[in-house]
This record gives structure tokens, sequence and C-alpha cells, in this order.
């Protein structure tokens, strides 16, 4: 049954959903950007494109990852459903009724959580942490990783507040 794999939790923390793609790198030998594929096959998960209007560039609604059809970057494509499937493991594809129901303070905790499930989907904090002690760019990672720019800068200043919290030391961030 998909999404069902590996059962769905409802609260969940920013870690949790960390933990999550951690697991699910793990379940699906998942190593490279295109390693994504493997898990929507084995999810069940369909990926169409629709022509949103609006500011909604993915949406999933049962075993569809719908993608704004005006999107052609394969990298900003990848990242979106990503995000979609946190939203499938960590909410059960839920969140539209939230989202339409009104209750903006879950939807905003959900999206929260789903961005932080793709940045460690596609970009672990183990690997992005050894890359930055080794002082590579920040192009070399974007290149190594196959992400946006955007999305990138998005995991690193995700990742700084993760390290932040702790009292280790923190690896170069330039």
């Amino acid at each position: 049954m998909p999404g069902h794999c590996i059962p769905a939790q409802r609260n969940h923390t920013m870690n949790s959903a960390q933990e999550r793609a951690q697991e699910i790198r793990r379940r699906f030998h998942f190593s490279r950007p295109q390693d994504i594929d493997r898990v929507l096959r084995a999810e069940k998960l369909s990926v169409v494109r629709i022509p949103f209007v609006g500011r909604i560039d993915e949406m999933i609604v049962y075993n569809y990852i719908a993608i704004r059809s005006s999107l052609r970057d394969q990298r900003r494509i990848r990242e979106l459903i990503a995000h979609a499937l946190g939203h499938h493991f960590l909410h059960s594809g839920n969140q539209p009724f939230y989202y339409f129901r009104g209750d903006r303070t879950l939807a905003k905790q959900w999206e929260r959580q789903a961005w932080a499930f793709a940045y460690e989907l596609l970009i672990p904090a183990r690997r992005l942490e050894e890359f930055l002690r080794k002082q590579m760019s920040d192009e070399e990672m974007r290149e190594y990783f196959d992400v946006t720019e955007e999305f990138y800068g998005d995991r690193k200043q995700a990742f700084r507040e993760d390290w932040s919290g702790r009292s280790n030391t923190s690896p170069t961030m330039r």
C-alpha cells in the first residue's frame, strides 16, 4: 500500500523529518539524485504536470504528485518531488485538506517539515558537513548534489541553524 511501507507518524519535529529522510535513503538505497524515481515507483506514485495558476508549484493528492507544467529545470522538479515525498511519508498526503480548511498554522508546520525532509533526502547533513570541512566551494557542492542555487542556499541555512543549537564546533561556513 503506497505511503505505508514505513508507517506515517502525525507529530513530527524537524529532526524527525530528517530522520525519516535518512530512513528512506537507507531503505531505497538512495545515493544519487535520480534515485528519487526508485522511491516513486516503490510507493506507486505518479508525477503529473498541471498548469497551476498562482503560487502553487507542486501538490500531492492521493497517488499523484502534481508539478507546475511550466517548470523546466529538472533539478527544481526533483526538489519539488522530494518535498512532496516529505508530505507523503510524514503527513500521509493530507496537507491539501488542512490547507483548504484554513488551518494555516498546521499547514505552515507541515510545509517546514516537508522541506526539512527534502533537504535531508537530496543533501544529507553528514555529506554536507563532510564537504564543508573539506572546504569545497558552494558551486562544487551544488553540482555534486545536482540542486538549484536556491535549494542549496536554503539547505545550507537550515544546516547552519541546526548547528547553532549544538555545542560541537561547526564546520567551516562561508
